[in-house]
């Protein structure tokens, strides 16, 4: 049986307020799994939609799809590099390929070069972006300065504490204005840095990396070589005309994976 992750106040057997209550790895995959799920449904939900409009109101069909898309694109990027990428790298397989025999899929020109815009084709350039910067974290479950003595909190570890905003800020559980948390309940809850505008926060770079700390941290197009897609279609095309992106008809083309710096 798995243990308990929350008490009533006062309950027989209720841990003491504020104590520790262990490792938050299985929180932090839980909240991973969470975020998974709830992109797959919107992006499901969208894929219905779609399908259902497709017939009598294609641009409505367009619009669905394409939230569709994005939505499983961030489902894929959540689960990366954990036993629930496969299913999500399918469902984007299974969408584009839909979009692309029922209503077309072609490269973005923006007067001047072509570029790829498809959330299935940026997936698989597995790379995204992190900031490097400094900034005052506060702590998520007792509002001090994360990095000063007043802080009795530490990373990586979980805590006792009651849920839902009070007047010195939000849930501390979800660390959400509002939500289904109660403040006369224990949830078992982790610690986050809390960045907000007066956190003085400086940036000093922007780099891009493998696997971004944000998952959703990721490029939005990539420029297309134009003198490439000439050789490729022949000497009678001309910079402007719609070029018809068929990659979600074949298999999967693979993974192109950023390498670290430090790999």
């Amino acid at each position: 049986m798995s243990p308990r992750s929350e008490f009533r106040l006062n309950e027989p057997g209720a841990p003491a307020e504020d104590s520790d209550a262990g490792p938050a790895k299985d929180l932090g995959e839980a909240y991973v799994a969470s975020r998974v799920r709830y992109y797959r449904q919107q992006a499901l939900r969208g894929f219905e939609d779609a399908q259902r409009l497709v017939v009598k109101d294609a641009v409505a069909a367009e619009e669905k799809i394409k939230q569709s898309l994005n939505a499983a694109a961030k489902s894929f990027w959540w689960a990366e590099d954990t036993s629930l990428e496969g299913r999500q790298h399918q469902l984007m397989h299974k969408i584009g390929r839909w979009k692309r025999k029922s209503l077309g899929c072609s490269l973005y020109f923006d007067g001047k070069e072509y570029k790829q815009r498809c959330p299935v084709a940026i997936a698989h350039k597995k790379m995204g972006f992190s900031i490097g910067f400094t900034a005052v974290r506060i702590c998520s479950l007792c509002r001090q300065d994360l990095a000063s003595d007043d802080c009795p909190h530490f990373r990586g570890q979980s805590y006792w504490v009651r849920g839902g905003a009070d007047a010195n800020g939000s849930c501390r559980v979800c660390v959400r204005d509002e939500c289904n948390h109660r403040p006369d309940t224990l949830y078992r809850a982790s610690v986050r840095g809390i960045i907000s505008a007066e956190s003085n926060m400086v940036l000093h770079e922007v780099s891009i990396v493998r696997k971004p700390a944000q998952p959703e941290a990721r490029l939005t197009e990539i420029p297309v070589d134009t003198h490439r897609l000439a050789a490729h279609l022949g000497s009678n095309f001309l910079p402007g005309v719609c070029v018809s992106c068929d990659q979600c008809l074949g298999g999967c083309p693979g993974f192109i994976e950023f390498q670290d710096s430090d790999q």
